[in-house]
C-alpha cells in the first residue's frame, strides 16, 4: 500500500466517524430520552449498545466483532 491509499484510507475512516457523530447529535434528545447518564455506541448512523460502564461496552463491541469507526457518547440526563 502506498502513503497517499494509507491515507485516503484513514481519511475515509475518519470522515465514516465523523458522519457517526453528526448523527449522534442530531439525534441526542431522543437518546437522553432513552438512555440518560449511559455511554452509547454509534455506527452508521445506527444505534449499536449502551451500558453505564464505559469497560463492559467496549467489552461487549469487541466480543461481537463490531469494528471500524464507533462514535461513544456519554449522555447527560
Amino acid at each position: 500500500m502506498n502513503p497517499q491509499m494509507f491515507v485516503d484510507c484513514e481519511l475515509d475512516k475518519l470522515n465514516e466517524l465523523k458522519d457517526n457523530y453528526k448523527w449522534l447529535y442530531s439525534n441526542y434528545e431522543v437518546f437522553r430520552k432513552d438512555y440518560k447518564n449511559q455511554f452509547v455506541a454509534v455506527k452508521d448512523e445506527e444505534h449499536l449498545d449502551n451500558d453505564i460502564n464505559l469497560e463492559r461496552l467496549l467489552q461487549r463491541l469487541k466480543q461481537n466483532n463490531f469494528n471500524g469507526p464507533i462514535a461513544i457518547e456519554y449522555i447527560y440526563g
